[in-house]
């Protein structure tokens, strides 16, 4: 019985229209972090920081801010092939705003 609760809670959190709609919001939140991971890695492998020998204070930064513009950016890419891109670019648009302000 929790878990229904659970799930209709979490439905009413991400303005799910059914369960399966759920299911296909959490896939593409998934979806969109595994791939963000993968080309943040090109990205940093681009720019070639092993070569300057960049400390680790400046490296893991480094990584977290391409890695967050990254999955912004991919989020949009696979929730468009999912057709669910003007549910997801109400979140991207909300991200953008914070960090404008």
């Amino acid at each position: 019985m929790k878990l229904l609760a659970l799930i209709e809670k979490l439905e009413s959190i991400f303005k799910a229209r059914s369960k399966i709609h759920l299911v296909v919001i959490f896939l593409i939140f998934g979806v969109s972090g595994s791939a963000s991971i993968f080309v943040s890695d090109i990205v940093l492998d681009f720019l070639n920081l092993e070569k300057f020998d960049v400390p680790q204070q400046v490296y893991w930064p480094l990584r977290l801010i391409v890695l967050f513009f990254c999955y912004q950016f991919i989020l949009l890419a696979v929730s468009a092939c999912f057709g669910e891109l003007k549910h997801f670019s109400k979140y991207t648009k909300r991200i953008f705003f914070f960090l404008k302000n």
